[in-house]
């Protein structure tokens, strides 16, 4: 079985950020830059992947702004020492031979779905067998729920770093009421606050759920307007026009024109030695202190010796858990 663990750059980045004391280096901050990579090693260390990609926002407006000018208007700008980081993020990768991709107009989002949609058809040449047969996406961003599928799954963190939370259809299911592939359609309904897209106004939560329970999907839910009650019948004949732009703004887009190859993202020792290298570069003395006690208890152990007890380490800067 070939796993493949796609990262959620910036997403896992801010979460850090918020849940990191500050922290910096030569005057520079770089707490979410520590909980990014604090986040992949216990990762790394749970999921056992054999690549690992990181998919990262491009500055600038996306394609959702073309079609929706008030999309996310009402988000309140990011602090500057967070922003400060970011750059950071694609240069501290590249250090660390993990392959990451940006596209300008596109969210990290799509370029997830796009990587993955195209991973799972991927065969190996010779034997015709698929290049990956199983896919984790770590992000904060429950939007990606709709990418959930049987090869696929959500880990994301909770309560700060210190959790995580490994989503699966039945997950998804019991977190949003409905399955994974009507999250748009929920979306549709509902809107979207944090995004700022309408939906139907007057439409919450359990009505959404309730009407996708019974009619699927939004398509259905318009196709039997004369079955819905009328005060709920009212409400989605005025915001139809809102409703189906909800949708699109919530459809993540998987088929993107992006080059990219499954061979660079192989996770293999060359990569801890390279993550050795940028954690000694920015003073990460506790993440260096799990890489290498990792590098240590990878060597199969001589006959007669006790066996290694893993466990997953926390996200304190001044714990050094194992890898």
């Amino acid at each position: 079985m070939s796993h493949l663990v796609i990262i959620d750059g910036h997403a896992i980045a801010h979460r850090a950020y918020h849940s990191i004391p500050p922290l910096s280096v030569n005057g520079q901050p770089v707490n979410a830059l520590y909980g990014f990579y604090s986040m992949l090693l216990s990762a790394v260390d749970q999921l056992k992947p054999h690549y690992l990609i990181v998919c990262l926002d491009s500055p600038g407006p996306t394609f959702r702004n073309l079609e929706f000018v008030g999309y996310r208007a009402q988000r309140k700008p990011a602090d500057r020492e967070l922003v400060s980081q970011l750059p950071l993020l694609p240069e501290t990768l590249s250090t660390a031979q993990i392959p990451f991709y940006a596209q300008g107009g596109y969210e990290a989002d799509d370029l997830i779905a796009t990587i993955a949609r195209r991973s799972l058809r991927r065969k190996f040449k010779k034997s015709q067998k698929p290049a990956i047969s199983q896919i984790t996406i770590i992000t904060g961003d429950k939007d990606l729920m709709q990418l959930v599928d049987q090869k696929t799954s959500l880990f994301v963190p909770i309560r700060g770093l210190s959790e995580s939370k490994l989503y699966d259809i039945p997950a998804v299911k019991e977190k949003l009421g409905v399955l994974p592939t009507q999250v748009v359609d929920l979306k549709g309904l509902m809107g979207d606050p944090s995004d700022n897209y309408p939906g139907v106004s007057g439409i919450g939560p359990k009505s959404a759920i309730s009407l996708l329970e019974k009619y699927q999907n939004l398509d259905n839910i318009y196709a039997h307007l004369d079955e819905i009650k009328p005060a709920f019948r009212e409400k989605l004949e005025r915001d139809k026009d809102n409703a189906y732009l909800s949708q699109k703004l919530a459809m993540l887009i998987s088929n993107i024109p992006l080059q990219f190859s499954l061979k660079p993202a192989r996770w293999n020792k060359s990569k801890i030695t390279a993550l050795l290298t940028l954690f000694d570069q920015y003073h990460f003395k506790s993440l260096s202190s799990r890489l290498k006690r990792k590098l240590d208890t990878s060597t199969p152990p001589r006959l007669g010796s006790r066996e290694v007890t893993r466990r997953v380490g926390g996200f304190d800067p001044n714990q050094s858990s194992l890898f």
